[in-house]
C-alpha cells in the first residue's frame, strides 16, 4: 500500500476526532490547522526516539562511509621561528585546516593559509632551518551525517585495512595520542569534538592519514523521520502536505490524536492506551537492534566462545 502523506494522515486523524478535516495543512492559517501541524512535528519528534532503548527504528538507520585525505611527495623550506613554509614543490593538495608535518615542523601543525602555488603559512612556527624537506599534510577532522541522532555502538571500521576503529577516545586518552611520545601503533583511532576549522561538531581521527583512498565507515541513526514526495529529501520536520512518513502511520494517527484530545484539555486516557499498545506492538516487530560484538576484541555477547563449541566431535 502506498504511503499516505501527511495532509491524509493528519485528515484520518481529524476524521476519528470528529473536528472539520483541514484541506492544508503546511501554509494553512487557521488555529486548528497550525496545532495539528505543531502537534503532527511533535509526534513525529518523540516517536522517532521511542525504540531508541531497543537500538532504534530500522527505518532510521543508516550507514555512513566517507575516503581520508592525505597526501605525501611535496618538499618545502623552513626556518627557524617562522610560520611560512616557501619553495614548496606543489600546493595543489593543501587546504587551510590540514595537518602539516616534516622536520622542524612542531607536532600537530595546521595549515592556517596557503598563500600561493609554493608557500603555505602555519599556525605554529618552525623549530629548525631547512631547505627541500619532506612534507606530509592531510585531514584529520570529517563532518558527521546531517541527519545523525547518535551513533551506533561498535560500528566505526576501517574498510580498507578491515579493522575496527579504537574509540570514541576521552579526553586524556585524545591528548595521550596527540601530544605523548609513546608510539600507539597503525589502528586508527577516533574521537568526536568541535572542529576549528568548520565550527561543527566533527570525527577526528588519528594518526592523520596519509593517502585518499582509505574508507571509514559506521552506522548511525537518523533523526530524518519523514521525506519528500519523491523519498530522495530527508527531513526532520514536515515540510509540504505531500511528505510521507518513514515510521508507522497508525502509531503516528493515535499519537496526533490523543495529543489534540490532552492540548484541548479533554479527556485522552483512551486514546493514549490505544497508542501505548500501538507502539509496543510496532516495536516488538521492528527487529529491533542487539549488541552483538562479533570482533575477537569486544566484550559481552559472542557469536564463537567456548560455550558453543563441543569439546569433541569436530565435523561429526
Amino acid at each position: 500500500m502506498a504511503a499516505r502523506t501527511l495532509l491524509q494522515l493528519v485528515q484520518a486523524a481529524a476524521n476519528e476526532l470528529g473536528i472539520p478535516e483541514p484541506s492544508q495543512v503546511i501554509g494553512a492559517t487557521d488555529d486548528t490547522s497550525r496545532q495539528l501541524l505543531a502537534l503532527a512535528n511533535r509526534e513525529g519528534k518523540e516517536f522517532s526516539q521511542m525504540a531508541n532503548k531497543n537500538g532504534g527504528w530500522q527505518a532510521l538507520h543508516k550507514e555512513y562511509t566517507f575516503t581520508v585525505v592525505g597526501y605525501t611527495g611535496a618538499t618545502g623550506n623552513i626556518t627557524t621561528g617562522s610560520t611560512i613554509v616557501s619553495g614548496i614543490s606543489s600546493t595543489s593538495n593543501m587546504l587551510a585546516g590540514q595537518i602539516i608535518g616534516g622536520n622542524g615542523i612542531p607536532n600537530q601543525s595546521r595549515i592556517v593559509s596557503v598563500d600561493s602555488s609554493t608557500q603555505i603559512t602555519m599556525d605554529l612556527a618552525a623549530t629548525g632551518t631547512a631547505t627541500g624537506i619532506d612534507l606530509t599534510n592531510g585531514k584529520d577532522y570529517y563532518d558527521l551525517p546531517s541527519d545523525l541522532e547518535y551513533f551506533m555502538q561498535r560500528t566505526f571500521w576501517d574498510r580498507s585495512y578491515r579493522w575496527q576503529l579504537l574509540g570514541p577516545l576521552e579526553a586524556q586518552e585524545k591528548n595521550v595520542i596527540k601530544y605523548g611520545i609513546s608510539p600507539v601503533g597503525p589502528r586508527r583511532r577516533f574521537w568526536i569534538q568541535k572542529s576549528t576549522v568548520t565550527g561543527n561538531l566533527a570525527m577526528f581521527i588519528n594518526p592523520v592519514p596519509s593517502n585518499t583512498t582509505d574508507l571509514i565507515t559506521y552506522d548511525y541513526l537518523s533523526n530524518a523521520w519523514c521525506t519528500d514526495d519523491s523519498g530522495s529529501i530527508d527531513q526532520s520536520l514536515w515540510a509540504a502536505d505531500t511528505d510521507t512518513y518513514k515510521l508507522d502511520e497508525e502509531c503516528f494517527i493515535f499519537g496526533l490524536k490523543f495529543r489534540y484530545l490532552r492540548a484541548k484539555g479533554l479527556d485522552y486516557g483512551e486514546e493514549y492506551e490505544m497508542y501505548q499498545r500501538a507502539c509496543s506492538r510496532v516495536m516488538a516487530r521492528d527487529g529491533a537492534n542487539r549488541d552483538l560484538p562479533i570482533n575477537a576484541q569486544a566484550t559481552g555477547i559472542y557469536l564463537l566462545s567456548s560455550a558453543n563449541v563441543p569439546d569433541s566431535g569436530f565435523g561429526s
